[in-house]
């Protein structure tokens, strides 16, 4: 390990491995030392705290998700409706290869750290979730509701299906993806 953000980040891959492993509350600092293969002290070295690594651990996958999801958001050849079924399914998609984010997310979720974040950040997804689906409403491609409602409608089924793929229940081929991609937009379209 060279410099501090490969050191740092060495211990969030880690502490996200053993969080799926383990559970939120379950990984003792001595696990994540021993797993990442460095010192408790070069752990507190970068981090205060097993809470401050989680909420690190939340905007890097925040922002790993954000990244990767809305790389579509500047195609303009591509029509909102397009759009939104692309996003759902880059999202569906992204949880299927990294199910330890979506089981992390979960767990965050339901957990007092949701609660820190939510204080400064408002919700999870704020910045383009958000303002994706608010510019379909103001756009009049999505029928007007509020954006907690619009958003938990987007991400419910959507997180239902990753669980069922990523438990073996069911692997959905490109065209059911489409279809629920569909169902989604038809709920919400105006």
């Amino acid at each position: 390990m060279e410099n501090t953000s490969e050191k740092k980040q060495v211990i969030l891959d880690n502490m996200l491995e053993l969080i799926e492993e383990h559970g939120l509350l379950g990984v003792p600092m001595s696990m994540l030392s021993k797993k990442a293969g460095v010192a408790a002290g070069t752990i507190y070295h970068y981090f205060d705290s097993k809470d401050t690594i989680i909420l690190e651990l939340f905007d890097y996958v925040r922002n790993s998700i954000s990244d990767e999801i809305f790389r579509i958001k500047d195609r303009s050849m591509d029509n909102y409706s397009e759009r939104f079924k692309g996003i759902w399914i880059n999202l569906f998609q992204y949880f299927i290869k990294y199910p330890k984010v979506l089981s992390f997310m979960e767990q965050f979720f339901s957990s007092p750290f949701q609660r820190m974040v939510q204080s400064t950040e408002s919700q999870f997804y704020e910045d383009n979730f958000s303002s994706f689906f608010a510019s379909g409403i103001n756009a009049g491609f999505i029928k007007k509701y509020e954006i907690h409602i619009v958003s938990s409608v987007f991400m419910g089924g959507l997180i239902i299906a990753a669980k069922k793929q990523n438990n073996g229940y069911h692997n959905f081929t490109d065209s059911e993806l489409k279809d629920m991609a569909t169902i989604m937009w038809d709920g919400l379209k105006i």
